[in-house]
């Protein structure tokens, strides 16, 4: 057995980089860029009338009153430059021709028999968008490890990137066994069986990350079948997460099917409260190996804790961003752990905003998983008092 953090470091250590791939950026969306992506054009490309309204060029006469020459509206050009006592309309996005230096609201002025009257005169540069004001060539528009939002697609797309450098898609088998699991199709379940909804709860849990290639099986206790199941999946997929089956028990095969089909065992079992059992392996350079209980809290926990860092290092995330985001929060009541192990627990946000721990933390209380939204940390032999403040991790 082992402690939390040396299984994390290891998982970590052992996590293969990004595979790299181009692709057009109007399909980056939700992917990680893995490089810094500098722009390969300017924006604006030309100043800019940032209104409705008329273009002249104040030069510190105190003019007023000035011939309209023409109109431009966004996407065109104008031939010829605007001397003093000329003023051209200029629409919202039009480029300000050449002595152009001051845009007037149209709501500003008046028209009478085809000359632009002014109120005042206006400061100069007013109403303009510069050349370069929002990038320019060669500008990062966005760093490595960034996840491309719409807007950031806008951004790149804008600055002229029309391919971007993402990782390869994550292709994703989820294993469940027990002669107990059952499909979710079948219409009704003896005492003995349940459906195997840890298979789904996991390959949500992937979808939400961005993973679309997931693959969901089952396989019954015995050795032969698990290991057949195992071999098949070992060599088609970058990770392979198990439920069930890791354990002590009789029927706990999964670990020594494991062995038998070539992972490497780095650990199995870590220190810690739900999720004591897990296992972690790899094989060959490229598939990462997980053996989670079958247990859904500790199924849950153990998916958040560690295969969740080593899918987002995968996707292009940065070390310290691949784990369970925190946020501070007051506790309502007292929270006790007298065991000589890390102790999480699932908990909510209360109708007073304070984070409340559910009464009951055993690893099979799935409805309890449901209600949470946040887990808490406890060390070992540790009391933490009721209204303390405390970092409680976000549940995805």
């Amino acid at each position: 057995m082992i402690e939390e953090k040396e299984a994390l470091e290891t998982i970590i250590s052992t996590t293969p980089a990004p595979v790299s791939c181009e692709i057009p950026t109007e399909k980056a969306y939700n992917l990680h860029l893995l490089n810094n992506v500098k722009a390969l054009d300017t924006s604006p490309k030309r100043d800019q009338s940032s209104m409705d309204g008329f273009g002249i060029k104040v030069c510190g006469n105190n003019l007023l009153k000035y011939d309209i020459i023409g109109e431009i509206f966004a996407g065109e050009l104008f031939s010829r430059e605007i001397g003093e006592g000329e003023a051209v309309r200029l629409f919202t996005g039009a480029n300000t021709p050449i002595g152009v230096n001051a845009v007037i609201m149209q709501e500003e002025c008046e028209i009478s028999e085809g000359k632009l009257i002014l109120r005042e005169i206006p400061d100069e540069g007013q109403f303009i968008r510069k050349r370069g004001e929002i990038f320019c060539e060669g500008q990062t528009i966005a760093k490595k490890g960034k996840k491309v939002s719409a807007s950031t697609m806008a951004a790149l797309i804008s600055a002229g990137i029309l391919k971007v450098s993402v990782p390869e898609k994550l292709r994703v088998s989820v294993i469940s066994t027990g002669n107990e699991i059952q499909p979710i199709d079948k219409s009704s379940l003896e005492d003995f069986q349940i459906y195997n909804s840890n298979a789904y709860m996991i390959k949500s849990a992937l979808n939400g990350l961005g993973i679309d290639e997931v693959s969901i099986s089952h396989v019954a206790d015995e050795e032969e079948l698990i290991v057949t199941a195992l071999k098949r999946s070992l060599e088609k997929n970058d990770i392979l997460i198990t439920s069930g089956g890791i354990s002590v028990g009789k029927k706990d095969l999964i670990k020594r099917s494991l062995l038998k089909c070539g992972v490497e065992e780095k650990f199995w079992r870590v220190r810690i409260k739900p999720s004591k059992p897990i296992f972690y392996g790899t094989y060959g350079n490229h598939c990462q190996v997980y053996g989670l209980p079958g247990n859904p809290v500790s199924s849950y926990v153990g998916f958040l804790l560690f295969v969740l860092p080593a899918v987002n290092l995968r996707k292009g995330l940065a070390q310290d961003k691949s784990g369970l985001s925190s946020v501070k929060m007051k506790l309502s009541a007292e929270l006790v752990n007298n065991e000589n192990r890390v102790n999480y627990m699932m908990g909510e946000v209360n109708e007073r905003q304070e984070l409340q721990i559910h009464g009951k933390q055993t690893s099979n209380n799935i409805l309890g998983l449901s209600n949470s939204n946040v887990l808490v940390r406890v060390e070992p032999l540790t009391k933490l008092e009721g209204g303390e403040i405390i970092d409680a991790l976000i549940m995805p």
